[in-house]
């Protein structure tokens, strides 16, 4: 039987883990970003994404313990009905001077918001997104906001405007360290903040094993710090295990 939370990704193509990481696990993932931040000279936090890490494990590889999660994992391996790899690694941080982040998906095609035609036939989910958002969903950080889907539904963008708030949207609020699954197919913007402060939000990308088509947005990324990691977490090395990344990677 299909567990409540899948069903949700199935219904209306995202779930909410709600507040899944713990205090102390927040605290350490805001520290690792934080300083990478401070690495990188204090880029700016605004604009429409803010300060983009792209792979996140390149630039911050002591990230890589918290991917062990086998609750999430799980739930993924049951929507994807596949073992799961991570195929991305990710964050973005940003703070009050972020702007409206625009409509968006992730689906894959050759550049931004483009994407192959979905075939007729095309029932399932083929790629998820797992993001973390480590300051929470709130109308203080800017709350995430959705176009709900189910699997079955088109993949065409409904309205012209990706700068403005839809009719249909759905608001979703979670507090800190809540994980939200999506599929890639799932629009979604960010409103504005509204006080001072930080947003940090964390997470990846994941395909089936079985599945190893490239995406766009694939990035893999190893070295020695990465593999002693896969040696300690067993689950993470399972999730990165090199004998399953896309045929070409990016």
């Amino acid at each position: 039987m299909t567990s409540k939370l899948a069903q949700e990704v199935f219904d209306q193509g995202y779930c909410v883990l709600e507040g899944f990481f713990d205090k102390s696990s927040r605290e350490q993932i805001i520290a690792i970003l934080h300083q990478v931040w401070l690495n990188a000279n204090r880029p700016s936090l605004g604009g429409r994404f803010g300060y983009v890490l792209h792979p996140a494990l390149k630039f911050a590889p002591d990230l890589a313990p918290f991917y062990a999660q086998s609750e999430i994992v799980k739930l993924m391996a049951e929507i994807l009905q596949d073992e799961v790899r991570l195929a991305h690694s990710g964050a973005i941080l940003c703070d009050e001077s972020r702007s409206f982040c625009d409509w968006h998906c992730h689906l894959n095609g050759s550049e931004f918001n483009q994407w192959d035609p979905k075939k007729n036939t095309d029932q399932g989910i083929d790629r998820l997104l797992c993001n973390v958002y480590l300051h929470g969903s709130t109308v203080e950080t800017g709350e995430l906001l959705v176009y709900p889907r189910k699997t079955t539904d088109s993949w065409q963008i409904p309205f012209e405007n990706l700068l403005s708030e839809w009719e249909g949207q759905s608001v979703v609020t979670c507090p800190p360290g809540s994980a939200v699954i999506f599929d890639t197919a799932l629009l979604h913007a960010a409103r504005r903040p509204t006080q001072a402060g930080l947003r940090y939000i964390w997470g990846g990308h994941y395909q089936g094993r079985n599945n190893l088509t490239p995406h766009r947005e694939d990035n893999w990324h190893e070295n020695r710090q990465i593999e002693q990691y896969r040696q300690e977490y067993p689950l993470f090395g399972k999730l990165t295990d090199p004998k399953y990344k896309s045929i070409t990677t990016r």
